[in-house]
């Protein structure tokens, strides 16, 4: 009867199909999709693949009621035990044959739990060699090839469809579920139908109960309106991301590119209670050559030194570069950085002007890194830790602190932002950025995450050193609170 009953949607739906140019003729061999005859036999095929499946659960159940017989038997005899366990194992007997039972009987029912009996192996095997039978992703993309076209040609909408609704025949039974909803709307992305496509994750949504499913078109669905620029209505969509599910990379780029957006734009008040100073303590050297340092946070430790690279070397610097594309793939643009960067040669004055700055060492740390931003250029949130593993972390160590030297002006835009410290750092010829990317245990600082912001107008260059933690064992000793991070690196 269902078979008979959904006939009449069938045949409207395949007409449609063939109607299709091109679409009987780019599949010659096998397409479900072009003809009722073949849908039939796909009919014929979920028979089987239900009966399979039928004497499979079959098996199982007997394999299950088995079990749980002899479990009976065995639980009445271990609670007649529990409850007079003395007069029990007085006799030697009983204690023989519960030696015996946990030594050979358990031992035996584990082998018999986990062995495949021959008949659940004939199904398995039945399972396989039917999916040769089984509609192809090309059946699939025609179906649903074949479904927009009903909507173009009939005037049809997608919550129409999903009711079971189709030109004036109302068919609830054969209403689209949550998955087909979901399925139409991928195609709609992949053929640039955006509109429709939205249509549908929004119904799928509204089918959809798991909340682990519901993320599913909630990701599909904010990747598309991020690719369309539409960031803050993609931003609410992440937002959906259960705690449990770790996000893909493709999910954790663009939320990268949306938060930085997001913050970017916020206004950003300058922290109080904090002061600028002369710094006279890090190195000898500092007691009569003075740094003027302005504090921005104190956890993680973070200042701003100004005048502390000249217009002499900035010029010597710029001149010598040559620049390269950054972050680049296939000499595509890339969405995490857009900027040229160049590596220096580390000048012992600025690596001494840094240890003056710090008080680190630089030994093992990374070469000076020249950037520059021009119009729309950018950089993503992220950390400038490794994050390694304990064996790899040992042998080349981490990144303890970030110098940031500003070599130009900016005449809009292009701010570096640490939007969990509600900090902004504006460019400033001549000024520099330090932190401190890990607490004193050790332990990475989630803190520090950060982006440079788009420059609008100008171009902005900037000189990086990352510093490593390998040198600084005897410089930057563990404080009093090196063990309240330590489950950070475990």
């Amino acid at each position: 009867m269902y078979i008979l009953k959904n006939l009449t949607f069938i045949g409207f739906l395949s007409a449609c199909f063939i109607c299709c140019q091109g679409f009987v003729n780019s599949n010659p061999k096998k397409s479900y999709a072009a003809s009722t005859m073949e849908l039939m036999k796909l009919l014929e095929v979920e028979d089987e693949l239900v009966n399979n499946l039928n004497g499979y659960v079959k098996t199982l159940k007997m394999k299950f009621n088995l079990m749980e017989r002899s479990l009976i038997d065995m639980s009445i005899e271990h609670n007649e035990m529990k409850s007079e366990y003395e007069s029990y194992l007085g006799n030697p007997l009983n204690s023989f044959r519960l030696i015996h039972r946990l030594h050979t009987s358990w031992r035996k029912w584990y082998q018999y739990a986990i062995r495949i009996d021959n008949n659940a192996l004939v199904h398995i095997e039945n399972a396989r060699l039917m999916r040769k039978m089984l509609p192809t992703s090309s059946d699939l993309q025609q179906a649903c090839r074949g479904i927009y076209d009903l909507m173009s040609f009939y005037d049809l909408k997608p919550e129409d469809l999903a009711a079971g609704n189709l030109a004036g025949y109302s068919q609830p039974e054969t209403g689209l579920t949550a998955y087909d909803c979901l399925a139409l709307g991928e195609f709609g992305v992949q053929n640039r139908k955006d509109d429709l496509a939205e249509a549908w994750y929004n119904l799928s949504l509204t089918r959809f109960e798991d909340i682990f499913d519901k993320y599913q078109v909630h990701k599909a669905w904010a990747i598309l309106l991020a690719k369309n620029k539409q960031f803050t209505e993609a931003f609410h969509h992440f937002e959906n991301k259960p705690e449990e599910i770790v996000a893909s990379n493709e999910v954790i780029h663009f939320e990268g590119v949306l938060a930085t957006k997001q913050n970017c734009t916020a206004v950003v008040q300058k922290p109080s209670r904090l002061h600028c100073r002369y710094n006279t303590s890090t190195t000898p050297f500092t007691r009569i050559a003075p740094l003027k340092m302005e504090e921005l946070s104190l956890d993680p430790y973070m200042v701003v030194f100004h005048d502390v690279v000249y217009d002499t070397e900035i010029d010597g610097m710029l001149n010598s570069s040559n620049f390269g594309i950054s972050e680049s793939v296939s000499g595509l643009k890339s969405e995490v950085r857009t900027s040229k960067d160049s590596h220096i040669v580390d000048s012992k004055t600025l690596n001494e002007r840094v240890t003056d700055m710090t008080g680190l060492s630089m030994e093992m740390s990374d070469p000076f890194s020249l950037i520059n931003y021009g119009l729309g250029g950018h950089f993503i949130l992220h950390h400038d830790f490794h994050e390694y593993t304990n064996t790899t972390r040992l042998k080349q160590g981490d990144r303890i602190a970030t110098v940031l030297f500003y070599l130009g002006e900016v005449d809009s835009g292009g701010a570096t932002i640490f939007p969990m410290l509600n900090i902004t750092v504006t460019p400033k010829k001549g000024s520099a950025v330090f932190w401190y990317n890990l607490h004193n245990s050790g332990a990475v600082n989630s803190k520090t995450l950060h982006s440079a912001c788009p420059v609008i107008s100008g171009s902005k260059y900037v000189l990086t050193k990352w510093i490593n933690e390998l040198p600084q064992m005897f410089v930057t000793p563990c404080m009093k609170d090196s063990n309240l991070h330590l489950s950070q690196i475990e």
